[in-house]
């Protein structure tokens, strides 16, 4: 029981979380296109699940005090996922299968038919299983409490293949802030499998980057490294 009541309290915030993070791999043309992530970045430091993302945050609000330093986001976002060259796959199913419109989006749309939430295309112009989309869905899920339509779309679609999207984030030569932000992500989603009970998938064929390592360990490695040199830089013991 103590453990449900946890749960609801962190309720708002995982669902910020979703909603900070999906506005930042969703692609759009609104005047509002991220418009309150200082305000979001603000608050969700200010209920962090790991004390380790602090220097993650402190990053991106100290670039956010510069004028107009939300551009350098959109330009860094066009870079990683819209590039004509080497652009980062942005849907799970393409990301799971290698093509689009295949299982993940059918899964997404099963999900969506028990709900009372449609995409607005509108605003949304990637299809429903893109990245961003689930996160934003994620998010208006916790928000009106339909848990179980979270943990199957968690399950189902998200956990099987966030790692792999967010790494090669992390691992792209163009990212900068970006990097700070899979790093978070990359945190939330572990913490997401605590919240529910939901074990990291066993990729079979996982990737070698470096030292026969796999791109999860090397990933999780060089974040502390990063942030290792980070603290020291400032002082930090």
């Amino acid at each position: 029981m103590e453990a449900l009541m946890d749960l609801e309290k962190l309720r708002l915030a995982r669902s910020l979380y979703y909603q900070c993070l999906g506005e930042l791999f969703v692609f759009s043309f609104s005047e509002e296109r991220l418009s309150k992530l200082q305000e979001y970045l603000k608050t969700m430091q200010e209920c962090l699940f790991d004390e380790n993302l602090k220097s993650n945050f402190d990053i991106l609000l100290k670039h956010l005090d510069d004028e107009n330093s939300i551009q350098v986001f959109f330009k860094e976002y066009d870079l990683l996922f819209l590039s004509l060259k080497n652009s980062i796959p942005t849907t799970f199913s393409y990301i799971e299968e290698g093509f689009e419109n295949s299982n993940p989006l059918l899964c997404v749309r099963q999900i969506l038919v028990k709900s009372k939430i449609r995409r607005n295309e509108k605003f949304f112009k990637e299809s429903e299983d893109s990245v961003g989309f689930c996160l934003l869905l994620m998010s208006e899920f916790l928000r009106q409490n339909e848990d179980d339509l979270a943990k199957e779309l968690f399950e189902k679609v998200i956990n099987k293949n966030i790692d792999e999207f967010l790494g090669d984030v992390f691992m792209n030569k163009n990212a900068n802030l970006y990097k700070e932000i899979s790093s978070i992500a990359l945190a939330f989603m572990e913490f997401e499998r605590l919240c529910f009970e939901v074990e990291k998938p066993v990729k079979i064929n996982s990737k070698k980057v470096q030292n026969d390592l796999s791109r999860s360990e090397f990933l999780r490695r060089e974040a502390n490294k990063q942030r290792r040199t980070r603290e020291k830089s400032q002082g930090i013991s």
